[in-house]
């Protein structure tokens, strides 16, 4: 059995929800964070307890929460509704909007905390995934409606 573009989008973004839930409970102290303080450059500490964890009070973890179960959501939308071009265009806003966001992040990582997260890495690397097939998802779509 094929595997659809849009199940490898809703494993994904649930990949993504499950990181974002991880670093929410880090933050709040739920967890300690142990599994990624391997240094002082690979440190989750310093980049989800530091003064660019949250975003007008709002915990960056949680908004990944909330961003990715909305893309999670309009996968499972789309699955059920493959022709739905509007939903398609959903999901591609939404990664890129999340990718950029991330990008922004990284780059505070980077070049301010010089510290990195690694489950802000694996972050970063699920939502660049779920824009690359969220961009072939929408052009498939496009491209089947034009044909």
């Amino acid at each position: 059995m094929k595997i659809k573009m849009i199940d490898w989008i809703i494993g994904l973004a649930l990949i993504g929800v499950l990181l974002s839930i991880y670093s929410l409970l880090h933050k709040t102290g739920f967890t300690s964070g142990g599994i990624c303080n391997l240094s002082e450059t690979l440190n989750c500490d310093v980049v989800n307890q530091g003064p660019y964890s949250e975003l007008f009070g709002i915990p960056v973890a949680a908004l990944g929460v909330i961003g990715y179960g909305f893309v999670l959501i309009a996968a499972i939308m789309k699955r059920q509704n493959p022709t739905d071009l509007g939903i398609s265009r959903f999901i591609l806003a939404a990664t890129v909007g999340g990718f950029l966001f991330a990008l922004y992040l990284t780059g505070i990582e980077a070049f301010v905390l010089h510290a990195w997260c690694i489950i802000c890495l694996a972050s970063q690397a699920t939502i660049t995934a779920l824009l690359v097939l969220s961009m072939v998802q929408y052009k498939q779509d496009n491209h089947s409606t034009s044909v």
